[in-house]
């Protein structure tokens, strides 16, 4: 009866943390798809056409916002020049890459309004661009930061 018991219960918290797993993995994914959505809107609306995310990019993105949110790194762009040479490792052809970063905003289209509201994260978002990476991360006190990058 008692193994019973242990296996219900192991197997109980195991499903438990796939589901909040899967919970954190919608979140994250929702506000980058928000955040690709309402860049491309905006720049849709200044006759640019629209970014592709590119999977290399996020990766670089991601990490520079786990590291915010970890602490491993301050706030900011620390770091730019490395991952500027990782993206043209990653993309060959790339030749011109661009950061914007942010904390604070809970939602993907409060962080594009900030950004636009920013003379240099407004002039990234319009730039001459092809790709883009949007990487997000929650730091212990659930506050999300925010890193795009962009490649041309």
């Amino acid at each position: 009866m008692k193994r019973i018991f242990l296996i219900a219960t192991i197997l109980t918290s195991f499903f438990l943390f796939l589901t909040l797993s899967s919970f954190n993995s919608r979140r994250a994914d929702g506000l980058v798809t928000d955040i690709l959505a309402y860049t491309n809107e905006f720049r849709k609306s200044k006759g640019k056409p629209a970014l592709l995310l590119n999977a290399d990019l996020n990766a670089i993105a991601q990490t520079h916002s786990a590291n915010m949110a970890s602490g491993k790194t301050g706030f900011g762009h620390a770091g730019f020049n490395e991952r500027e040479k990782l993206a043209a490792k990653k993309l060959s052809s790339i030749h011109s890459f661009a950061e914007n970063v942010a904390y604070g905003p809970s939602t993907g289209r409060e962080v594009v309004n900030m950004w636009k509201k920013s003379s240099g994260h407004r002039k990234n978002m319009l730039g001459k661009f092809k790709y883009m990476g949007i990487g997000t991360a929650r730091d212990r006190r659930g506050v999300i930061y925010y890193t795009q990058v962009f490649a041309n």
